[in-house]
């Protein structure tokens, strides 16, 4: 019972710490939306975060914000809330360099121009061109700026059920349309006082639901309350900042802290499942916060295994970072359909898991790596740690370069299903076939004893390297071929940030070493 009194606390605090809207019930409202019914809470984040890049505003939740501002919708063209990053296309549309954030009303007057970069976009797609940087990022605005367009109509608040498409009760007229907007009023007034308003609501709705699918919408309102996977990096990186010290108590807290994370982490992986009923693993989101939970469990088996917990602080700095470029890159984090490519929960499940598992080894054996040269370079570490350390990194890129050539070969199999060939040199495949050879050649390398243990770590960070490029240059840099269902635009100087700093370490160590 003293182990879970933490869990407990924690999940006490972080419940009390959200507006009490959130918690009343308006966030279970049933809302349809990229093709299925969401809670509108998994509706009003993933669109204001889709404008703004931010899932509040101004210190109110984004349900709140939605809701309340709908009852006067022409507000949504007069605030500042379209995030525009880019500044040639800030230049081009004649909008102030200095700001960020533009209302819809602001960037009307320059629609024609915008316009004229998305046609040529689209014009380059249809001739499997990749569009400029320009241009990709004249797309997203573009998008951004129909999304508060439909908030100032109303039309995107789709919560009355209709046999083809739900409707909204801004765009219709109707004792339910009455009822919505006048629970809404009571919502403004009196928060509290609202939750028998939205039950009633909800109860009139279960009769449109398919089986099971009121029960969803609540897990998926919990799912954004609980935010599991922002509170797991920050428990990560707390417990990898706590072992660092010296004082047992400090240590044991660590270790709990980074248990706690895993917990988490895990508890968001099964929501998700729940919610969508299939693997969590269909877009690059997901494959990085299944990946990172892989890295952990993988950690976990081996100090539980090994008896040694020497690695735990390796694999919590590296989870941490991971979860946290889940957040900077501009990656979807929105529970929707997929695409109809990728509706085989049997593939789904078989090729996608094994080939993220690999990646999961992979990142272990990168931060043990980190580790290694580290505290090489210091003279930290004894002959017997030196060689521990290496083989680990070794046993490690064996199992994850097995893993690699099973779910590249289960990946042809499903290739052959769906598109009736098994190989084709589609962008990724190359690339997963470079990885393959380049992992393949330094566990020759060290298998002919021609590479050292100090340069087996080097090996373990450049492979990486591959990894990363298979598993995101591939679709966020050249966003090309086959698998450009999983594509997207931008996030570039987040990746060089990485190499710079890997660079940075790697000149570090090889330079430690060359003056010992």
């Amino acid at each position: 019972m003293k182990i879970f009194t933490p869990w407990l606390l924690f999940l006490l605090v972080l419940s009390a710490s959200h507006p009490v809207n959130a918690c009343s019930g308006l966030g279970a409202i049933p809302v349809q939306h990229h093709g299925r019914i969401k809670a509108f809470s998994a509706f009003a984040q993933e669109t204001l975060q889709s404008i703004s890049g931010k899932d509040r505003w101004h210190g109110q939740s984004a349900v709140d914000f939605i809701l309340f501002n709908s009852e006067h919708p022409a507000i949504f063209l007069e605030l500042p809330l379209i995030r525009i990053d880019h500044p040639v296309l800030k230049s081009r549309l004649g909008l102030p360099s200095g700001e960020n954030n533009f209302s819809y009303l602001k960037i009307q007057p320059a629609l024609s121009v915008l316009k004229v970069l998305v046609q040529s976009a689209a014009a380059k797609r249809e001739k499997d061109e990749r569009p400029s940087a320009l241009e990709q990022q004249a797309e997203i605005l573009y998008q951004r700026f129909i999304t508060v367009e439909h908030l100032s109509t109303g039309e995107r608040i789709t919560v009355i059920p209709a046999k083809v498409a739900w409707v909204s009760p801004y765009k219709t007229a109707g004792p339910q349309a009455e009822t919505f907007k006048k629970l809404v009023r009571e919502s403004v007034i009196n928060p509290r006082g609202s939750s028998s308003a939205v039950k009633l609501w909800s109860a009139q709705v279960a009769a449109s639901l398919e089986p099971g699918q009121g029960t969803r919408i609540q897990l998926e309102a919990f799912y954004y309350l609980l935010r599991p996977f922002y509170y797991a990096w920050i428990l990560y990186l707390a417990g990898f900042v706590l072992l660092l010290l010296t004082r047992p108590l400090f240590r044991s807290l660590g270790k709990y802290l980074i248990l706690a994370g895993f917990v988490l982490h895990t508890g968001g992986l099964l929501l998700r499942w729940l919610i969508l009923l299939r693997p969590p693993v269909a877009n690059m989101y997901e494959t990085m916060i299944f990946m990172d939970w892989g890295l952990m469990l993988t950690v976990g088996i081996f100090v539980v295994i090994q008896k040694r917990a020497v690695f735990l602080s390796s694999g919590a700095l590296v989870s941490a970072l991971v979860m946290l470029y889940a957040r900077l890159l501009p990656v979807d984090q929105s529970l929707d359909v997929l695409a109809p490519v990728l509706r085989s929960s049997y593939w789904l499940t078989v090729h996608v898991i094994t080939i993220i598992s690999s990646y999961s080894l992979f990142a272990f054996a990168m931060a043990v790596a980190h580790r290694h040269l580290f505290l090489s370079v210091r003279a930290k570490m004894s002959p017997q740690e030196d060689q521990l350390s290496a083989d680990t990194i070794y046993r490690l890129l064996q199992a994850g370069l097995i893993a690699l050539g099973a779910g590249t070969i289960l990946g042809g199999v499903w290739a052959n299903e769906a598109w009736g060939r098994f190989w084709g040199w589609d962008p990724k495949e190359t690339w997963a076939f470079i990885t393959f050879l380049g992992y393949m050649a330094i566990l020759h390398l060290r298998y002919s004893k021609k590479l050292s243990n100090f340069a087996l770590a080097v090996g373990g960070i450049l492979g990486f390297l591959l990894v990363i490029m298979t598993w995101y240059g591939v679709n966020f840099v050249l966003g090309r071929g086959m698998h450009s269902y999983g594509a997207g635009s931008g996030g570039l100087q987040w990746i060089v940030y990485f190499l710079v700093f890997e660079v940075g370490f790697l000149s570090y160590v090889g330079f430690k070493r060359r003056s010992a």
